[in-house]
């Protein structure tokens, strides 16, 4: 039983956490921002009747994001534009967005509240600096993100993790609740739907894209159990999933997944990308072959596995190393690759392969 590892769910396509690869998009969500609380917002789509018999001009532009494709969707309400659940043998998360005018009390006011909710002791400013995060979702606009939780990690326990996003005089939250383990399952796809928000014409752009793209063969969602300690992180576009692995007296550790049609120029020249971006030298194919470590997994993926650091007199810089594994699967190319300070790496190994030991997609099912 690997108790600090849960399961989390990414939504991949043959064409393109959710994660781009090369099929289909999930759905994209489009909502306005309503001129005051009470006012229901509701998909573009279903308002296009409405709004050609309405002369009012719409003040505020749209949001968008994409939901995880493991998350149930649920009809909205008055307040809640996007509306969602998930369940797993630990019970049940609600994630929800809503939005209300202002800045609702502020960010230590609404973490109180959702502490007072969940039954957890309350924080004053200091704690709050400690447990909250940014992530710039655009230019112009950044999230606050919350992880309120239980110091004891009791399972039982409820866990908030939430995102508060400022828009156009709005404040956008964006929750989930739910037992301790449920929610640490669905962190990185929480952080994959953050960062798919997208505001203004983007936003409609994303939408008319959408409705305009043939569908191809989905191949389920990819998933992996996300060891305790590694969090949502922002990450490039060409990314489908970005964590950081952050540990006291190291700097943040990055984690990423990508994945490309075909083999992307062989294995020895990606070896030798990685290798170049930590200040190594290039191998030559036996020397490659030779570090190759092949990983199987219970999905029966197999991984190629390179540990990259500095050894037989050379040094790395600023004394990282890299953890990356390959799999081959669809016809792409599948990378699981972290970077980073060499001794906390070190200390990451087995978490690193415990994940590629949970690696696979919603099709192919699992066992814990």
């Amino acid at each position: 039983m690997r108790s600090p590892f849960r399961p989390i769910w990414i939504g991949v396509l043959t064409a393109s956490l959710l994660l781009p690869t090369a099929c289909r998009k999930p759905e994209v969500q489009v909502y306005n921002a309503p001129k005051n609380a009470a006012q229901a917002a509701r998909p573009l789509a279903q308002t296009a009747a409405a709004s050609q018999q309405s002369q009012a001009p719409q003040e505020q532009l749209p949001l968008s994001w994409t939901p995880s494709t493991q998350w149930k969707e649920l009809p909205p309400t008055q307040f809640r534009k996007g509306n969602y659940q998930f369940s797993d043998d630990a019970g049940l998360a609600e994630i929800t967005v809503t939005s209300f005018p202002g800045s609702t009390g502020g960010l230590l006011a609404n973490a109180n509240r959702w502490l007072r909710q969940a039954s957890l002791p309350e924080v004053d400013q200091a704690r709050l600096a400690e447990i909250v995060s940014e992530v710039q979702l655009s230019s112009q606009v950044t999230a606050s993100v919350l992880d309120l939780k239980a110091e004891s990690r009791d399972p039982s326990s409820t866990r908030v993790y939430a995102a508060i996003i400022p828009y156009q005089g709005q404040s956008w939250f964006i929750k989930m609740s739910g037992p301790y383990p449920t929610v640490q399952s669905q962190i990185p796809a929480f952080g994959k739907m953050l960062r798919s928000v997208r505001f203004g014409e983007e936003a409609r752009s994303q939408q008319a894209e959408h409705n305009h793209e043939h569908e191809h063969q989905h191949i389920g969602d990819l998933t992996f159990d996300t060891p305790d300690g590694w969090v949502p992180s922002q990450g490039s576009s060409m990314r489908i999933a970005s964590l950081a692995v952050k540990k006291e007296g190291h700097p943040p550790a990055d984690f990423a997944v990508t994945s490309f049609p075909g083999d992307t120029g062989g294995l020895v020249a990606n070896v030798n990308r990685w290798r170049n971006q930590i200040g190594l030298s290039n191998w030559n194919s036996e020397q490659v072959n030779a570090a190759a470590e092949t990983i199987m997994n219970p999905a029966g993926h197999e991984f190629t596995f390179f540990e990259l650091k500095a050894e037989n007199g050379e040094s790395s810089q600023d004394d990282q190393r890299i953890l990356v594994a390959i799999m081959n699967f669809a016809g792409r190319s599948w990378f699981f690759k972290l970077r980073g300070d060499a001794l906390l790496l070190e200390l990451q190994d087995e978490e690193f392969k415990a994940l590629l030991q949970s690696v696979h997609f919603s099709h192919e099912g699992h066992n814990h």
